[in-house]
């Protein structure tokens, strides 16, 4: 079912483009802090899949500082794998 809301969330984005609106979707860095949380009303169960941003696309937006690839993920070479 999460992933449905996904879907749903790109669906909304792509028909948002084609009418010649801007969109950006950001996921869960604020959305799963207990803050966010309360004010969002969510029960324990609950999941928010993404906030996504609609608006008037003015050109491309300025680059901003991005985190080193490398400390995101793991390469697992156990084996059998490779």
């Amino acid at each position: 079912m999460f992933l449905s809301g996904g879907m749903a969330a790109m669906n909304l984005m792509l028909a948002a483009n084609a009418l010649g609106y801007g969109t950006n979707m950001i996921s869960n860095w604020y959305s799963d802090v207990p803050e966010g949380r309360a004010i969002l009303g969510l029960a324990p169960h609950e999941r928010v899949v993404g906030f996504v941003h609609i608006g008037s696309y003015q050109g491309p937006a300025p680059e901003r500082p991005r985190p080193d690839p490398a400390k995101l993920y793991a390469d697992y070479s156990g084996p059998g794998v490779g």
